[in-house]
């Protein structure tokens, strides 16, 4: 009898035990989540960014900040001055997201540094898309009016940095003209055009109009702009063959700018691979268009984060379809945008395809390493149209 009884009260103590553990384990994952509205958004997320000090560092930083304050998930950044760098983080799975330039448009395309063998198509996606701008700044005593003026100037080439360079090959583009067509000067810095300009070691300058060393220039020896007709179908035609990810973009309140004039567009975006959670990536935009003003006067480019402002047409590369679901919710998305996102979709299979079928190719034929590049941006031009 007293063994029973003690049986008893053991199995009593036993269960209590248990519920007492299961409650506090509840409590815990309740915690956890309680820091976000839905529970989507991760204790932690890892971004990758531009190098601390950049423009773009300190976009996300903001962002970040206001995420930590209002969901309680905390974001680790891993900055890097290079394009390559940038996207390693996100193709490792280390990264969610990424604060990116052009990099990721030629990740998906396959081609500068990514046209090597152990990249390949990239299967990515625009997360959210601020615009920037870049165009062509001369010297007001140049006598050069349009960009057709350029033909035999002295043009910049960044030494290392495609993602600049691509502009000027558009920019050109837009008035007829390539490389060929002008002299080219190596430099080894992007901000490093100002001082070459004013110098004269440049005719032209290639470079966003808010960046800091053009109102030094202007104030210097005074600057102008050269104008790309936002009405010129065949010029901008030409831009978009260079990179289709190009589009008109107006701009006021620059150096050597009165009143408005439009300039070469492009996004400056927010990216990460396909397999990113849908929901998060809902959650994140949500955070950060709900929470917009606590963060939109932290850096002067945050303003291009508002949803009123963002691009939200497929260019390049398609959209997340965490994205496409923020945007379809706040009346930002369409039938016709979605069918052109399907169009970047098939797009990226085919481009893999082609890449599978040159790789056994090379294989076949004995194409070096070193010759791969070469022999795969000519065989894409054949293979994916």
């Amino acid at each position: 009898m007293k063994r029973s009884a003690l049986l008893l009260l053991t199995t009593f103590l036993l269960a209590f035990l248990v519920a007492c553990g299961a409650e506090a384990e509840q409590a815990t994952d309740n915690n956890k989540s309680s820091n976000n509205s839905s529970g989507a958004l991760p204790d932690q997320m890892t971004w990758s960014v531009y190098d601390v000090g950049s423009g773009g560092y300190a976009e996300m930083s903001a962002i970040a900040n206001m995420l930590t304050g209002v969901t309680g998930t905390k974001v680790r950044m891993l900055p890097s001055a290079t394009g390559v760098g940038r996207m390693i983080p996100l193709r490792d799975g280390t990264a969610a997201i990424g604060k990116v330039g052009d990099e990721v448009q030629f990740a998906f395309e396959a081609v500068e540094e990514f046209s090597d063998q152990s990249w390949g198509p990239q299967n990515v996606r625009a997360v959210w898309a601020p615009t920037s701008a870049t165009g062509f700044a001369v010297r007001k005593d140049s006598g050069i009016e349009t960009i057709s003026d350029i033909k035999g100037k002295k043009v910049p080439w960044i030494v290392g940095n495609p993602s600049v360079n691509i502009k000027t090959e558009a920019t050109l583009a837009f008035a007829g003209l390539t490389l060929d067509d002008v002299k080219i000067i190596e430099l080894t810095s992007y901000a490093g055009q100002s001082d070459a300009l004013v110098q004269g070691k440049i005719d032209v300058a290639s470079i966003n109009p808010t960046a800091s060393a053009m109102y030094e220039a202007d104030s210097k020896v005074g600057i102008v702009w050269l104008e790309m007709d936002k009405n010129d179908a065949e010029g901008w035609e030409r831009v978009q063959e260079v990179a289709s990810w190009f589009f008109p973009r107006s701009v006021t309140d620059v150096p050597g700018v009165e009143g408005e004039i439009t300039l070469q567009g492009h996004g400056y975006l927010i990216a990460s691979y396909e397999d990113q959670e849908p929901e998060v990536i809902y959650e994140l935009l949500k955070s950060m268009d709900e929470n917009f003003d606590q963060y939109k006067d932290s850096s002067i480019n945050l303003v291009e984060y508002s949803r009123d402002k963002v691009l939200t047409e497929p260019r390049g590369i398609p959209f997340h379809e965490g994205t496409i679901k923020f945007l379809d919710e706040i009346g930002l998305w369409d039938d016709e945008k979605q069918a052109k996102n399907d169009v970047l979709i098939e797009r990226h299979q085919k481009l893999t395809e082609a890449w599978d079928k040159v790789i056994e190719e090379a294989a076949e034929k004995g194409i070096k390493k070193t010759d791969f590049q070469k022999y795969w941006l000519e065989r894409k031009t054949e293979l994916v149209q």
